[in-house]
């Protein structure tokens, strides 16, 4: 039924940008995907109607869902036949509030993702947000390098005419420019990238209590114009990697640097994503359970690592979905968790591998905690805690780790708020 649902709605959405041919933006990634989105809508949502897929739902039902313009409908007959009839009257009558932009989040899972996609869109700029040394969604895959090859379809679809912008600081994406027959944007830290990112400065490397954020801020370069950015409620390199990909898109729609500024000086970052909430006994928890693989948890740490705090706590759930790159991936990312964390507290059966290895990295037995029941990790973590400490909380989206979060919140009753659904 769902199959025979998803070739309906995509006869449908092929049908409506086609008649209404607006300019569509494709994000594919291992990390970094919903960010980029949300920060390249907040940049162009000041000039243009724009739209993004739900990225909690399946990327094969999100996007025509997108171009319909219309939420899922899950189980109910009726929801899905407002929804097609909605998809008719566009078809057959004439919307003078389409949007501009449609901004789709294009992730894959399994061989042919992203051939199915591109049957039903033909994005006009691609945004390669990250891929790393261990792509996530492996498990489907017989190596890093087949999820690697399935997203650079995305760029491969593209023509002359259209974009490719690219993070040139992962090695595979720098490769892959040299291929692509599309005009090009890189961004990144590197001298050969074209927007480049410098001088990141915490600006409150103490977090207080009274005000509740820690701040950051950066410059972004382009064509030698530099141009301060600022971000009250963020943290992370993830996160100004996601500024640079938006800045990129904001020039190539011919805005300039000081509106894209402008545009992003009240950017919040989405629930799961370095999200900043209050903990129990005046502690601060850095929220970022929305997944995670290698790349997106030694970046985390590495932010952590720059804080200045009582004690750093790390709460690390598995990295699901790495294939037989999960014990490497894991060993990877406890090479730097001594030099971050003064605990770890570990959760799941492939966790146990942070554990292992950390124990060879400077840490001690008495430092390192692994748990395979939740409520148990819950109850010792509520124990350890201490007022001033921060607490890094993170695992991949099988992993629930938002319960622990929700758990250790000094306000529980804004769960439904602050964290991830």
């Amino acid at each position: 039924m769902r199959s025979l649902v998803v070739k309906i709605l995509n006869v449908f959405a092929r049908k409506i940008v086609g008649k209404y041919k607006p300019v569509i933006i494709g994000v594919t990634g291992s990390a970094g995907k919903s960010s980029t989105c949300k920060i390249i809508s907040q940049v162009l949502g000041t000039k243009y109607e724009i739209r993004m897929n739900n990225s909690r739902c399946r990327t094969d039902i999100s996007i025509p869902l997108a171009i319909i313009g219309a939420e899922s409908g899950k189980r109910s007959i009726s929801s899905w036949f407002n929804i097609f009839k909605r998809a008719l009257v566009l078809i057959w009558g004439k919307s003078n509030f389409y949007p501009d932009v449609l901004i789709l989040e294009m992730g894959v899972d399994r061989p042919d993702d992203m051939k199915k996609m591109l049957e039903v869109v033909q994005p006009n700029i691609a945004v390669f947000s990250s891929l790393g040394e261990f792509p996530a969604h492996t498990q489907f895959f017989k190596s890093g390098k087949g999820v690697a090859r399935e997203k650079a379809l995305l760029f491969k679809s593209l023509d002359k005419s259209d974009v490719a912008v690219l993070n040139i600081d992962d090695d595979y994406i720098k490769n892959l420019a040299d291929n692509i027959k599309s005009k090009k944007i890189t961004f990144g830290f590197g001298d050969s990238a074209k927007v480049k990112g410098e001088e990141i400065f915490l600006s409150d490397k103490k977090w207080r209590i009274e005000s509740g954020k820690i701040g950051m801020s950066f410059k972004i370069t382009y064509e030698g114009t530099t141009i301060p950015f600022r971000f009250s409620y963020a943290l992370g390199r993830g996160q100004i990697y996601a500024a640079l990909a938006g800045t990129a898109v904001g020039l190539h729609f011919g805005m300039n640097m000081v509106e894209i500024s402008e545009a992003l000086a009240d950017y919040r970052v989405l629930p799961g994503r370095m999200n900043l909430i209050k903990g129990v006994k005046r502690s601060l928890i850095i929220d970022d359970s929305f997944n995670s693989n290698p790349s997106s948890a030694l970046s985390a740490l590495e932010t952590v690592g720059k804080l200045e705090a009582l004690r750093k706590i790390a709460v690390l759930g598995d990295m699901l979905e790495l294939g037989d790159c999960a014990k490497e991936g894991h060993r990877k990312v406890a090479e730097s968790i001594a030099d971050s964390v003064d605990l770890l507290f570990c959760y799941g059966e492939d966790a146990k591998y942070f554990c292992e290895f950390a124990k060879g990295k400077k840490m001690k037995e008495n430092q390192i905690f692994h748990f395979k029941n939740k409520g148990e990790l819950i109850r010792k973590l509520k124990e350890t805690v201490n007022e001033g400490d921060i607490i890094l909380i993170k695992g991949s989206r099988a992993m629930r780790m938002e319960e622990v979060v929700k758990d250790m919140m000094l306000e529980p009753e804004r769960a439904g708020e602050l964290l991830v659904k």
